[in-house]
């Protein structure tokens, strides 16, 4: 008997055709923004982390080109470009290094004492510092879609340096995560900390202390007492700590 009547009323299959497609519409109108912001937030965000670790990148290349350049005076000889150009985290070795480069390494210890022994900061270790700054802050955006600020500090202490380099990254937010509740703006922050450290000529100066101690000692007629000293200073340490 339903068979009969439904073939008796032809309409009903019309009409749950259209309200079939009416439903699809409507779900569809409904979906498809949704599915579009989770695609756009799940890219934006993607672009967010690749930024942010390229920045840590940077940073620590430029706090580690930067020290080394100032614990080996004439490092810089051996590049070729301005910092931070390139991809590269040191020079280049395919082709051994000319013989300028090298004179010009060897002849950067040339000087004053504070270059031997590595006492204060020269012009050219502030010269470069502030090119560091620059290329930090030229060459570490991937888009053009923010400010960046970028900073590149040396460190001078009593017994060692130390570099510090640090950038900052403004990026507006789309309107459709702003939407979501996010800030307006998002800040990415970068930092990184590398010490100037050059352990060739920190045994070095040990050694030269050591023997100008001998002398000393020798000149005052105490030859041959450093190690009572040592032992005494030892006790006192042990009664300190």
């Amino acid at each position: 008997m339903k068979v009969t009547i439904l073939k008796a009323l032809p309409g009903i299959d019309r009409l749950n055709e259209k309200n079939q497609r009416g439903a699809i519409m409507v779900e569809a109108a409904l979906y498809f923004p949704i599915t579009i912001a989770v695609v756009m937030v799940v890219i934006y965000l993607g672009l967010f982390k690749m930024q942010e670790s390229y920045f840590f990148f940077q940073t620590e290349r430029a706090a580690s080109e930067l020290a080394r350049e100032i614990a080996y005076p004439g490092y810089e000889k051996f590049h070729d470009e301005s910092p931070l150009e390139n991809n590269r985290i040191d020079f280049s070795w395919e082709g051994a290094p000319g013989a300028d480069m090298i004179r010009g390494y060897y002849n950067a210890y040339n000087g004053s004492l504070s270059k031997i022994y590595r006492w204060g900061l020269d012009s050219r270790a502030a010269e470069r510092a502030g090119a560091y700054q620059k290329a930090l802050k030229a060459n570490s955006a991937l888009f053009s879609l923010g400010s960046t600020e970028a900073y590149v500090k040396i460190n001078n202490g009593f017994l060692s340096k130390s570099i510090m380099a640090e950038i900052r990254y403004e990026i507006p937010t789309p309107g459709i995560i702003r939407y979501l509740g996010v800030q307006d703006r998002i800040t990415i922050y970068a930092a990184a900390y590398q010490p100037v450290m050059n352990t060739t000529d920190f045994v070095r100066n040990v050694d030269l202390a050591w023997d100008m101690g001998e002398f000393l000692l020798e000149k005052l007629g105490l030859s041959g007492k450093a190690a009572e000293f040592a032992g005494k200073f030892n006790q006192i340490k042990e009664l300190i700590l």
